[in-house]
């Protein structure tokens, strides 16, 4: 009975911690700071640069995740009292913070339908407050914080080495190319006003409604061989939904797809050595930046063109053309370099 208890208590204890640290990510570092800066680049670069910073010390630092978390965590909570107007050192500070953290908790993944869980408290909580503006989300960040630095007390992080496996550049460009797509469109939407979703009450449970339903169903998925073909697919009825102008089909077809990307993504990650999962990492923090500059420069013709290379990749794959031979993606299960067993 005792050992069910402690079970269960760790099970929790790592759902409030990835919940509210993806969360805190969503709200603070990729919505809140930037909408309080008002997109400035120059204003925001250190979160990215320390993101990546802290990325790259956590191979490092790693096996000392068990006390070093909540100590980072301990940090997110003071830095979250002043978060909104904090100075250039301070977002900094929360760039590798969020750096350091990020890989080191899919890297604790044990299981996985308690990821799953936590993206659907997180896209739920996000969504419903998602209108609060970023200056009146102090408390939001210190709540999260708070919870996540709870969670990681009470969570008991072994280090567990994972089998290495050779990394592919293909592989590496295929997630970058996938994230291109969704913060592309995800920072476009954040800056359209005709279309924004989030924040209009109008949408709010449609948006959290298809969160959901693309998890469960991603999470039935999870193993599919043709993923690759379906994310395609879905992103190439996203943008065009997009382009329609229809607010209403977007808060449904969205939702659905950006949960169904994450759970894919995590799966993949969670099997990598912690070399790889950092380097992986490093690319999604650039796929991020360059998301945001497509919305700021208003040429999301660059997404349309990457979602065309993308399906051009798929048809030549399926097709077995030898005219242009590329490796496997990461979602395909034959790929060996990245299907750590």
């Amino acid at each position: 009975m005792k050992l069910f208890l402690e079970r269960n208590m760790q099970t929790f204890a790592f759902l409030l911690l990835f919940a509210s640290e993806f969360t805190y990510y969503l709200l603070i570092l990729q919505t809140g700071i930037v909408e309080y800066h008002h997109s400035v680049i120059s204003e925001i670069w250190m979160v990215p640069a320390g993101g990546m910073i802290g990325i790259i010390a956590s191979v490092f630092f790693v096996k000392e995740r068990h006390w070093l978390i909540p100590f980072l965590l301990l940090s997110q909570l003071m830095l979250s009292f002043d978060y909104a107007a904090a100075n250039g050192f301070e977002l900094f500070l929360l760039g590798i913070i969020s750096g350091l953290t990020a890989p080191m908790l899919i890297a604790s993944i044990e299981k996985f339908w308690v990821v799953v869980i936590s993206l659907a408290f997180s896209y739920t909580f996000g969504t419903y407050v998602f209108d609060i503006a970023a200056i009146d989300r102090t408390n939001i960040a210190l709540l999260l914080s708070f919870v996540a630095l709870s969670g990681s007390l009470l969570f008991k992080m072994h280090w567990r080495k994972k089998k290495e496996g050779a990394l592919s550049f293909y592989s590496m460009g295929n997630v970058f190319l996938w994230l291109l797509l969704d913060a592309a469109l995800f920072e476009t939407l954040s800056r359209n006003t005709v279309m924004q979703l989030w924040g209009d009450a109008t949408f709010t449970w449609t948006i959290i409604l298809f969160h959901s339903i693309g998890l469960v169903i991603a999470f039935a998925l999870r193993n599919s061989k043709h993923n690759e073909k379906v994310l395609l697919g879905l992103f190439l009825i996203t943008y065009m939904t997009y382009e329609s102008g229809s607010q209403t089909a977007l808060s449904m077809v969205y939702p659905f797809v950006i949960s169904y990307y994450n759970v894919i993504i995590l799966r993949k990650l969670m099997r990598l050595s912690y070399v790889n999962l950092a380097i992986v990492s490093l690319s999604l923090w650039g796929a991020s930046g360059l998301g945001l500059l497509i919305a700021l420069s208003h040429t999301f013709l660059v997404a349309w063109i990457t979602l065309f290379l993308l399906a051009m990749n798929c048809v030549n794959r399926t097709m077995h053309t030898p005219l242009l031979k590329i490796p496997e993606g990461i979602f395909d299960q034959n790929d060996l370099s990245l299907h750590i067993k």
